[in-house]
């Protein structure tokens, strides 16, 4: 299963954060917040997008091999060495 990622900007008040644009679709969804210091906003919105392409790249030169371990026993199903445990 691909996991794709949202990122959203928003800002944090009374213990709660809300999100500086309509987000559709995502209620009762686990999310990770990370605080941003205003210096570096530039920069981590520079890394994010660069990330987001690097992603989608990635998902889209994806094949499905039918393999659930190939990532893992890589050296196995290459070289024939003995599956890691």
């Amino acid at each position: 299963m691909a996991m794709k990622m949202l990122s959203v900007k928003g800002v944090f008040e009374d213990g709660a954060a809300r999100p500086s644009e309509p987000v559709a679709g995502r209620d009762g969804q686990i999310v990770v917040i990370t605080f941003l210091d205003e210096v570096d906003e530039v920069r981590v919105s520079s890394q994010t997008a660069e990330w987001g392409a690097l992603i989608e790249l990635v998902e889209e030169c994806a094949l499905d091999t039918g393999i659930p371990d190939l990532a893992h026993q890589h050296d196995h199903y290459l070289h024939g060495t003995p599956k890691k445990d």
